[in-house]
């Protein structure tokens, strides 16, 4: 009875309902715009309010500055010195090292007592080495073709001086000793992979160390009928051996010669070419693909390979060792070789020396007696000048794998200087780490002998913390070069932390210094002096993803201050780039700022106490009684104290006793962000009231500091090595400081599905847009929300039969499109206008509005386009295309840009872009269509100089923001069991629209299997793109259904009597709105009538008032729902049938 009845009344409110809404007619205007940006930027303020912008703003406003104008000439000699003493530490370990091995190098024996790097031991993992290690102990390795009894190993006197080098200097990664023998000694011991075939002999950090010039090295190889099989592939193998020794000062060329001798084209033909990554791989390409057949023909190959040489000025020729290295199996077909030797070295002073290497059982004593002859010269003249014999190799076809040793080891041991003085490797990636390291080495002599060098490692970004972690304004940064005009740092190099940066080759200064006179800069650089200049300079910042969102550059008007790095084997020179009258900016305080110790609550659970209660946030264990801080290293006064050193229990208790004043003694904390710490504290209470109340939709609440403070709510655990200033969103958010910032549709990893991140820069002060940056406040929140608060607001967007409502970015990424809502698929990427909307794109590229944006890539050379999204000045209120009928608004105050599209039947629009959405652009080619996908062009660039042919008018692009090695704590044990953070009540969600209103609820629409099912609203983590998780697929009961008793019969007559109060209700609620809705025809009266207001008017002083401004500086309490059952629905179940 009482079913029917509700089910009645309910039907006749319906009908009432559509009745008077139907006698309703839409208002008509005067002109086509049927939706305008303002309303969506109303809201995205109100969402920047909520999560407390206009709070955290007003609290840095009244705050007091110091400002201290910055001496960059002192600034920059202090920079130097710090690194010079890094390196003379890194001289005194290698010094030690070298010593001891000097010292009982008579006392090795052949006894094996050491550990096997190829075998597994008892490791532990070591945070500071990146992987497991024993740091009790050493291992040796020794490629497999070294025979036992040529290897003696060290004494335990090594082992000590090892492990004092590593208490001493905590800079230091792994040292190691490699022998003429092959033996190589490793500390830390650790499992080495590959470690049969490591020959350390080959490695540029000890080849570097045979010698103080660059060499230019030919190979001529055999390629005659007789070199067929295992010869030629052993040949091309030590040949790649012979590329991999050389380091990025050498300079290398190939012939291969049988009847004819022939080299690689273009440019390679005719000079010898810098070792790069890029020639290594044409070289190693052209003697793989030549096969073995005809004669040998000694003359062709060696009048071939002199050619390379008299291309070197004389100035050249005597800074450089010039190397040739000839290998054969069979009898000369041409010329005497000797002749050829005596007439073509002399030319050139006879600086060449000759190595030769014959191979095979079938090789004659005449050809083996003819090898000997050409590397010792014998017909040579000496009145051109004193001939270096070289070395002769025969190698039977037993001794054929023993080549790579042979021709790896070219150089002449014998005069190797017992220096002093350390050399130092270019960076390259470390196998550990994967970050870049440089590498010091020492020989090691006995009796005057070289027998092996002393090595150690340091991270590059250790050896520059001062530069990665520089805080001396916006417009400030180092970069370091050698005497060649190599660069080592600099912004538009990749980031040394960076584990998936590959080596660069590209790095002469002038590919990143453009200046007008910097070239007199680097000129005094390069002569190791001290000096200032003024110039005007270009600076680029990145907009986020480099090659999705581009660089942004200004015109700065800088100050150039360099200064030598003057330490022991360095060549470097450093230079600081400072905005003119740069000052420093910072907090003030009266005195020392201190919180109450259960204020600071540190992000590790495993290491301190948080205060309950308890709860899981989505897949996070969490704390909603605080808010978790976590410090990056641009929080402590030596950023690499904090770096890959294990946090502990006590290091924690020095944090909170020291910020609390319980202790004075700092435990290394800046002072800035200290005072970070204090003043975004007030942001935790609000979070926890205002915002939680107006927003409940809100997922995640952060602010992040410059000064390297993490503050996020609910509080939760971080990765150790999460440092905000290095990802793409904080980035975004600076470069555009003055709006709010929202980001593309992701898949949050703490198991909230799909999201879209809204964040705003927090200034020193709101009344000067130049102020500086001193944090940026940010919030997560469903793109469902986002998408039913654009049905709600434009109830245009709703009727999607009709139109279809897109939001992109300033740099066309789609924010809202059908696609998000529709798919259950993981959103993996963003996903660029040009992919889904062709007809659009055209049309807002042939109206200028959308334009690609070029950058000169300098590593991968290509020139890399973006797209820009700007309005003309004619175009500022927006765009109405009648032809491909749609109109595009901008949304002031943010970065996005809104659209109507009408939906066309018969579409046959085609996107821009045939690759998928998934592709990196630096992967796609551009076509000749002007409306194209993010993709690249190719730029004229000369392998063999390693340089752009022109560098005029494209700029260069930012390198890729930087991955660290992140390693996550599983907590899916400590949030079992755990009732989530903040009551959803989703079951008693009755409509999407409330649904979507609360953070942790999703409107489940299909089942497992993808079937259709009846909407209804459950925890996002059943269904978190719409689908269910699980097989059983449907409502829950709200509340007092779940466990309600039987009803008595009298209670009938209530339900009557209550069900026509409602429809009395119902009536009084449609007449107000058939007032408004006069009122508002009135008001529009000569306006645009087509003009959708948004449904929720705050701030109405009375019926048929005029539409007021909305005050973003205060919360709102908007999108409010009714009160809910306080019972999260994860206690609920089904009812009893």
């Amino acid at each position: 009875m009482k079913e029917g009845l509700n089910i009645a009344m309910l039907r006749s409110f319906y009908i009432v309902i559509i009745l008077l809404l139907g006698s309703f007619e839409p208002a008509k205007g005067t002109n086509d715009q049927r939706i305008n940006g303002d309303i969506l930027a109303g809201e995205l303020n109100r969402v920047a309010d909520a999560v407390g912008r206009s709070f955290i703003q007003e609290i840095y406003n009244n705050m007091h500055y110091n400002d201290q104008l910055r001496d960059g000439q002192r600034l920059s000699q202090d920079i130097s010195k710090k690194i010079a003493q890094r390196m003379e530490s890194i001289k005194t370990a290698l010094v030690d090292l070298k010593n001891t091995m000097e010292d009982t190098y008579e006392q090795m024996t052949s006894s094996i007592r050491h550990q096997d790097c190829c075998v597994d031991g008892t490791y532990q993992k070591n945070l500071h080495f990146r992987t497991r290690v024993s740091v009790d102990s050493f291992c040796y390795s020794k490629p497999s073709y070294v025979e036992n009894a040529n290897i003696k190993y060290p004494t335990m006197d090594i082992l000590t001086t090892m492990k004092d080098n590593h208490q001493n200097n905590k800079n230091l990664q792994f040292q190691y000793i490699a022998f003429t023998s092959g033996l190589f000694i490793n500390y830390p011991s650790t499992k080495l992979t590959d470690c049969n075939s490591f020959d350390p002999r080959i490695r540029p950090y000890f080849v570097s160390s045979t010698t103080s010039k660059p060499r230019d090295v030919v190979l001529v190889l055999d390629i005659s009928a007789s070199m067929s099989g295992d010869k030629l592939r052993e040949t091309r193998d030590a040949a790649i051996t012979v590329m991999e020794t050389l380091s990025v000062h050498d300079r290398i060329a190939i012939v291969l010669f049988n009847n004819v001798a022939s080299s690689p084209n273009d440019c390679y033909d005719e000079q010898l070419v810098p070792v790069t990554r890029t020639t290594k791989d044409v070289l190693k390409k052209f003697i793989t693909s030549k096969g073995a057949e005809g004669g040998s023909n000694y003359e062709v190959g060696l009048r071939k390979a002199f050619g390379y040489f008299k291309t070197n000025s004389t100035e050249q020729n005597a800074a450089r060792d010039m190397i040739i290295l000839f290998v054969t199996d069979g009898t000369n077909s041409g010329g005497n070789p000797l002749e050829v030797i005596k007439n073509e070295n002399q030319k050139i002073q006879n600086r060449v020396v000759i190595n030769t290497y014959g191979l095979g059982n079938s090789l004659s004593s005449q050809v083996k007696e003819l090898l000997v002859n050409m590397s010792k010269q014998t017909l040579h003249d000496d009145s051109y000048g004193y001939v270096t014999p070289g070395k002769s190799y025969t190698l039977t076809d037993a001794m054929l794998p023993s080549l790579r040793e042979a021709m790896g080891t070219y150089y002449d041991y014998s005069s190797v200087s017992i220096s002093q003085t350390p050399t130092y490797t270019q960076p390259y990636k470390d196998f550990f780490s994967k970050e870049f390291v440089v590498t010091g080495c020492l020989p090691i002599g006995n009796r005057g002998t070289f027998v092996g060098v002393a090595c150690a490692d340091i991270l590059l970004s250790e050896l520059v913390t001062e530069i990665i972690y520089l805080q001396q304004g916006e417009f400030s940064y180092v970069f370091i070069i050698d005497g060649a005009e190599r660069t080592l740092i600099h912004p538009l190099l990749p980031d040394p932390r960076d584990v998936n940066a590959t080596e660069y080759d590209v790095n002469n200064i002038f590919n990143f210094e453009r200046s007008g006179d910097v070239h007199v800069v680097i000129d005094s650089m390069k002569r190791a002096e001290t000096g200032q200049r003024s110039l005007l300079t270009t600076i680029y910042e990145t907009r986020g993803d480099r090659l999705l969102d581009g660089d942004s550059k200004r015109e700065l008007d800088a100050v150039y201050y360099w200064a030598p790095i003057v330490a022991s084997g360095s060549n470097l020179s450093l230079c600081l780039v400072m905005a003119k009258n740069n000052s420093l900016t910072s907090l003030a305080f009266h005195s020392r700022p201190s919180v109450q110790s259960n204020d600071f609550v540190y992000h590790r659970w495993d290491l301190t106490t948080w205060p309950q209660p308890f709860c899981r946030h989505f897949n996070r264990y969490a704390t909603k009684a605080k808010t978790t801080i976590k410090l990056t290293p641009d929080a402590f006064l030596d950023p690499y104290e904090y770096t890959f050193v294990e946090e502990t229990e006590s290091r924690i208790k020095q944090y909170e006793d020291y910020l609390s004043g319980k202790i004075t003694t700092n435990p290394g904390l800046k002072v800035e962000a200290i005072n970070s710490i204090r003043v975004t504290y007030p942001i935790e209470r609000f979070w926890k009231t205002v915002s939680y109340q107006d927003a409940p939709y809100l997922v995640w609440r952060y602010i992040m500091t410059e000064d390297g403070v993490q503050r996020i709510y609910p509080g939760v655990r971080l990765t150790n090595d999460y440092d905000h200033k290095i990802r793409p969103w904080y980035r975004r958010t600076v470069a555009q400081k003055l709006i709010n910032v929202v980001s593309a549709p992701y898949e949050d990893s703490w198991g909230s599905g799909k999201v879209i991140t809204l964040s705003r820069v927090i200034l020193k002060s709101a009344t000067n847009p130049k102020s500086k940056t001193e944090a940026v406040i940010g919030t997560d929140f469903s793109i469902y929300h986002f998408h039913q608060l654009l049905k709600d607001k434009y109830p245009i967007c709703a009727n999607k039969t009709l139109y279809s409502c897109i939001v992109i970015d300033n740099s066309g990424f789609l924010v809202m499109h059908p696609f998000y809502i529709e798919t259950t698929s993981p959103v993996k990427n963003r996903i660029h206008i040009s992919y889904m909307e062709g007809r659009i794109s055209r049309s807002l590229i042939s109206t200028g509005i959308m334009y690609r944006q070029p950058c000169r890539d300098t590593e991968n050379k290509k020139e890399q386009f973006t797209y820009r999204v700007k309005l003309l000045r004619s175009q500022l209120s927006g765009l109405v295309d009648p032809i491909e009928k749609y109109e595009i608004r901008p949304v002031p105050g943010s970065n996005v840009f809104l659209i109507l599209k009408e939906i066309v039947s018969n579409d046959d629009s085609s996107t821009c872009c045939s690759t998928p959405s998934s592709s990196s652009p630096s992967s796609v080619q551009c076509g000749e269509d002007t409306c194209s996908c993010l993709c690249y062009k190719t730029i004229d660039f000369n392998e063999c100089e390693n340089k752009y042919e022109n560098m005029e008018g494209i700029d260069p692009c930012n390198p890729k923001l930087p991955t660290l090695e992140s390693v996550s704590v599983p907590e899916e044990e400590k949030t079992r069991n755990l009732e989530t953070c903040f009551p959803t009540s989703c079951p008693c969600r009755k409509t999407e629209s409330e649904c979507f209103r609360t953070s942790g609820c999703s409107w489940c629409t299909s089942s497992i299997d993808g079937a259709l099912v009846k909407g209804f609203c459950d925890l996002k983590e059943t269904c978190p793109s719409k689908q269910c998780l699980k097989k059983e697929c449907g409502p829950k009961c709200c509340g007092p259904q779940c466990k309600g008793p039987p009803e008595p019969e009298g209670q009938t007559m209530l339900y009557v009597g209550s069900s026509v109060g409602a429809v009395l209700v119902i009536v009084i609620i449609i007449s107000i709105v058939v007032i408004v809705v006069k009122c508002r025809r009135r008001q529009n009266h000569g306006h645009d009538g087509t003009y959708i207001e948004p449904t929720h008017v705050h701030g109405s002083r009375s019926v048929c008032s005029s539409n007021e401004s909305v005050d973003y500086e205060h919360s709102h309490n908007f999108y409010v729902t009714r009160q809910f059952s306080e019972t999260s629905e994860e206690n609920h179940s089904e009812p009893e049938t």
